[in-house]
């Protein structure tokens, strides 16, 4: 009977994998094309649409500097981003494609920083 359920598991490994040796995938090719060109479109534009978190927000350069400081002695792997909109300074942080992916960062934010925000933003492309 031993015999049988084995001969079975082998047979049963064997079709697998002749099936994942002759999969064809048909697919028509402006399919293709669009995927090709909405690739194209975004590292033209230098990023795509995601969510930083905003950690500070004010006119002084000084103090947006120190919070930047701060921001990158806690998380040295995560970019931190100074952006100038006359009259303020934003400190901005992460590349986020989606919010749930900025929720964990920004908990850990609240007891580090007076206001901490997750606001939409142009990111950077995700490194593969």
């Amino acid at each position: 009977m031993k015999k049988i359920v084995l001969l079975g598991f082998i047979f049963l490994g064997i079709h697998q994998t002749y099936a994942q040796q002759n999969v064809k995938v048909i697919g028509d090719a402006h399919l293709d094309s669009l995927v090709q060109r909405n690739i194209e479109l975004n590292q033209a534009a230098n990023g795509i649409q995601g969510y930083r978190i905003q950690i500070f927000f004010g006119s002084d350069r000084r103090a947006a500097n120190e919070a930047r400081t701060k921001f990158l002695q806690l998380y040295p792997e995560t970019e931190a981003y100074l952006v100038y909109q006359q009259p303020n300074f934003k400190v901005r942080v992460g590349d986020f494609r989606n919010q749930l992916e900025a929720q964990a960062m920004f908990r850990g934010l609240l007891t580090q920083f007076e206001t901490v925000f997750i606001v939409p933003d142009k990111i950077n492309l995700p490194k593969l």
